[in-house]
């Protein structure tokens, strides 16, 4: 599964704000929302705020994969977020997170979502992008960044 085709340039961000967990969620609710209206807000974030109750989606090396089960969502959807300074997540190695891939997921979907997962975590697991894309100066070049990663398989 390619990244390009779940991720519109409209929700990327550069700026997630510095908060608590619940505020990160809401601002990339926020983002994904307005870009996709037909979505309710309340619900996107009770999804992944239940999510996040089971068990963090904050892996380590500063990354993040929030994710849920969306009733009546068509096509999987995804929105990216950046945090320079970076955020308490309860990720695994305890560390801030910088980089939030938000997943929402169609109730009847079959492991479509897993492979996004499968690949969206070996594509974060390459340092050098990981250090381009906090370096990256807006929006625009993190979703070009993302998409160049996608390509390389």
């Amino acid at each position: 599964m390619r990244i390009a085709s779940i991720l519109d340039r409209n929700d990327v961000t550069a700026a997630v704000p510095v908060g608590t967990k619940r505020e990160v969620l809401a601002a990339l609710v926020d983002l994904i929302q307005g870009n996709h209206p037909e979505l309710d807000r309340a619900q996107l974030l009770n999804v992944l705020l239940r999510r996040e109750e089971l068990r963090s989606t904050g892996i380590e090396a500063g990354v993040a994969f929030p994710h849920g089960r969306v009733p009546h969502l068509k096509n999987l959807l995804a929105c990216f977020g950046r945090c320079r300074k970076g955020v308490p997540f309860d990720s695994f190695d305890g560390r801030p997170t910088h980089f939030f891939v938000v997943l929402l997921v169609p109730e009847d979907a079959e492991g479509s979502h897993l492979k996004a997962l499968a690949r969206l975590n070996r594509m974060f697991q390459d340092a050098g992008f990981r250090e381009r894309l906090l370096a990256a100066p807006d929006a625009g070049a993190l979703h070009a960044l993302i998409l160049e990663q996608d390509e390389k398989g």
